[in-house]
């Protein structure tokens, strides 16, 4: 794996070798292959990892309903394959809370 985006701001790690490595996930975790030239958008606090042949762009995403519910900060990232990632789900907590704080905002 060497990326890793995370739900408080922008982290890039990267992890070369042997051996073990422990990583903090919300929710469930789910690996995927991209074929060559698939391309996933995905929130971008839900990327776990990815393999280093994976391309990656960070963009943001413009107009009033992403200001209202974007979740992530209205950031979305786009991978392209080919390779491997993983990707987590989001605890029913932390989306009710993330509805309820939108919602205080457009009052």
């Amino acid at each position: 794996m060497t990326g890793f985006f995370g739900g408080e701001g922008f982290i890039l790690q990267g992890l070369r070798g042997s051996g073990y490595a422990f990583l903090v996930a919300r929710g469930v975790v789910v690996k995927r292959t991209l074929g060559p030239g698939e391309r996933l958008r995905v929130a971008t606090g839900s990327l776990v990892g990815f393999e280093g042949r994976v391309k990656y762009d960070v963009e943001m995403l413009r107009g009033i309903t992403n200001a209202l519910f974007g979740g992530e900060g209205l950031f979305v990232t786009t991978l392209t394959g080919p390779g491997v990632i993983w990707l987590e789900s989001q605890p029913l907590d932390r989306l009710m809370a993330q509805v309820s704080d939108r919602v205080k905002q457009s009052l």
